[in-house]
């Protein structure tokens, strides 16, 4: 039955990696701290579709999985380039963040969901996690298989990050002290920061 190797073999690894503490939860958290549905609903259709594109080639590129090495490589550099990015921005002035703000919406919500993509296809454990499914189980590489693992990937990813942004993004903590709300700030900028200097390490030994 397709359900069954689809929940044990992919649902329930994927749930764990998405609660797992990684450059998509900082994302979306960053984002979030900043208060709006619509930044919310961009972020994690960005990350939603990053993850079903990593998928996709995962499920095409199985074959050849030791040809990933390179590709990790540069996947690491420009993740942690985005993590260091975005840890500068929340911390700064927010005079200084008035930039993305002259912006059109349409614009503004474009860069998010690019910011999204982004961040899930440079994340180098995507693809050998789905690489890794497809490899247990060969019979999803087919048209109607990748297809049905794709749009759970998606949903699974959408669904959870749109949650995590709206509950951050709530009225409750919208109103919260603004000196509790900079330490927050800063805690998430240096778990960022953190994050992005142990891959960069990880990546040059």
């Amino acid at each position: 039955m397709i359900i069954t190797p689809l929940l044990a073999s992919l649902a329930l690894p994927y749930a764990l990696v998405l609660m797992s503490p990684g450059p998509n939860l900082f994302v979306v958290l960053r984002v979030a701290v900043e208060p709006s549905w619509y930044r919310s609903l961009s972020i994690a259709a960005g990350i939603a579709s990053g993850a079903t594109v990593a998928c996709y080639l995962a499920a095409i590129g199985t074959s050849t999985l030791g040809t990933f090495g390179d590709l990790n490589l540069w996947a690491s550099l420009l993740l942690s380039s985005i993590l260091l990015y975005s840890a500068w921005r929340l911390i700064q002035h927010p005079a200084r963040r008035q930039g993305s703000q002259s912006l059109s919406p349409e614009t503004f919500h474009v860069r998010l969901f690019g910011l999204g993509l982004a961040t899930a296809l440079s994340n180098p454990l995507s693809i050998p996690f789905f690489a890794s499914f497809y490899l247990a189980e060969p019979g999803f590489r087919t048209a109607s298989g990748n297809a049905v693992v794709c749009a759970v990937i998606f949903l699974m990813a959408m669904l959870w990050f749109t949650a995590v942004g709206v509950l951050v993004s709530v009225s409750s903590i919208r109103s919260t002290e603004a000196k509790w709300c900079q330490k927050a700030r800063y805690i998430l900028a240096i778990a960022m920061g953190t994050f992005a200097l142990k891959l960069l390490y990880e990546t040059s030994v």
